[in-house]
């Protein structure tokens, strides 16, 4: 029995045993590249303007660069150029100070090409939670999410439940394969309220799940009375100059987006995102969203069942370098070092398992700063 064949016993099992998952996850398979493609979508339209990076004139610095991936136990430094030759590497944009340094691009794509970034899009939703906070359409972080969802399970977690438990994945749902199978494939977004559980009580421990996203893309739909791609266009994408229309995929009943992964956008534009991070949430001589919602996403925090190394949806990186990462399936980064201005962006297609598990990208990215 293939791979294929056994997967599709596994799903049958799982259909036989829970009639509320999603028969069409047998035919659309694993996420991957045709996510873009894979359901119904939203667009996020740029804007009238256009944001041009400049491009360096310096054409050594991918030569110069050389790094070490990690997948082989010989200390092998290679170029840049070569290294994502050996992946499944889509495209790979390095920037400094809004110069490009270097950019790549594989596997028939180039810089007008959509790419899924998966749980990239974690990041996005949790930066339009801070957005709503700053514009008074969400009180604070504090809110109660029964505030926003009342039809909550009547469970008594739901008097714990606030927003910030749903940043930090510290909510306390149980994790279950129907739910994301729900969330994911599903026709009807909605109907996961129904299937929530709880392991233990919110603000006891840390556990990434991708209902906790869900949630916050219907508590900002509620709040803004905007679904998240309009609330995304009107707030992000345009402002920041994004030069090509993304997508973000819907559920077919309620249109509401899937917070918590499905966005598709252009390499440059989603280094957009990581330029206004690296500034702090400003963009040229506008505030996108608050100083403070900055210093709370990036920073170290352990309380209330959180973890020192993952805050408000963004990887924190190493004290040393002050560094902060937004990270999808499949190894795809918005890599943001403060104390040089870099931003990097690195999107993947799905890889050999042995050799996706031994490349440690962030050690890549520390090493291409360590030589700027």
């Amino acid at each position: 029995m293939n791979k294929i064949d056994f997967a599709v016993v596994i799903m049958f099992i799982l259909i036989s045993q829970n009639s509320c998952f999603p028969v069409k996850s047998l035919f659309l398979g694993a996420p991957d590249k045709g996510d873009v493609n894979r359901f119904e979508s939203r667009t996020i339209n740029a804007g009238e303007t256009c944001f041009q990076y400049h491009n360096t004139t310096d054409s050594s610095t991918a030569c110069r660069l050389k790094v070490n991936d990690w997948t082989s136990d010989i200390p092998f430094f290679v170029p840049l150029d070569q290294l994502f030759n050996t992946h499944k590497t889509r495209s790979f944009l390095l920037l400094r100070n809004d110069t490009i340094l270097y950019e790549y691009y594989g596997l028939n794509t180039d810089s007008s090409s959509l790419h899924s970034s998966y749980s990239i899009a974690k990041c996005y939703t949790s930066t339009l939670i801070g957005i709503a906070i700053d514009e008074g359409l969400i009180g604070s972080e504090k809110d109660l999410v029964s505030k926003y969802i009342p039809e909550f399970p009547e469970v008594p977690e739901k008097k714990l439940l606030t927003i910030e438990h749903l940043l930090n994945h510290t909510s306390g749902i149980k994790y279950s394969l129907t739910l994301d199978a729900l969330i994911y494939y599903g026709d009807d977004v909605m109907k996961s309220l129904n299937r929530i559980k709880f392991s233990h009580p919110p603000g006891k421990k840390q556990h990434y799940i991708n209902i906790n996203v869900q949630l916050l893309g219907l508590i900002l739909f509620r709040a803004t009375g905007k679904y998240p791609s309009e609330y995304l266009e009107q707030k992000i994408w345009k402002p920041t100059g994004a030069c090509t229309r993304a997508k973000w995929s819907v559920d077919r009943k309620n249109k509401l987006e899937k917070t918590f992964c499905c966005m598709a956008a252009t390499t440059r534009d989603y280094a957009k995102f990581g330029s206004l991070y690296l500034n702090k949430g400003i963009w040229g001589s506008h505030r996108i969203f608050s100083e403070e919602w900055y210093y709370k996403s990036t920073r170290r925090d352990s309380s209330d069942g959180s973890s020192f190394n993952y805050n408000y949806c963004w990887h924190i990186g190493l004290k040393e370098y002050a560094d902060f990462m937004a990270i999808g399936l499949f190894k795809q980064h918005i890599y943001i070092h403060p104390q040089k201005n870099i931003v990097m962006v690195l999107l993947n297609n799905k890889e050999n398992k042995l050799l996706a598990e031994r490349v440690n990208w962030w050690y890549v990215f520390r090493q291409i700063v360590d030589q700027l």
